[in-house]
């Protein structure tokens, strides 16, 4: 159980990061960001971190296999 929340909090941390890319990326790119734009940071933020979830998950599952 120790090992999974450990796990599920590194997990947490890469998608926190990924909306942080996102919002910088709306910040950067409108001038008044508006509701719109926030609801675009956060899906490509959460797009951002699902995928370096995604890729860890499929990096390590390659690495079982051997």
């Amino acid at each position: 159980m120790k090992n999974y929340l450990k796990q599920r909090y590194k997990t947490y941390v890469h998608v926190l990061f990924g909306l942080l890319i996102g919002f910088i990326v709306a910040t950067l790119l409108f001038d008044k960001p508006d509701y719109k734009s926030a609801i675009f940071a956060m899906a490509l933020g959460l797009i951002v971190g699902e995928s370096i979830v995604f890729f860890k998950w499929s990096k390590n599952k390659r690495k079982e296999k051997h």
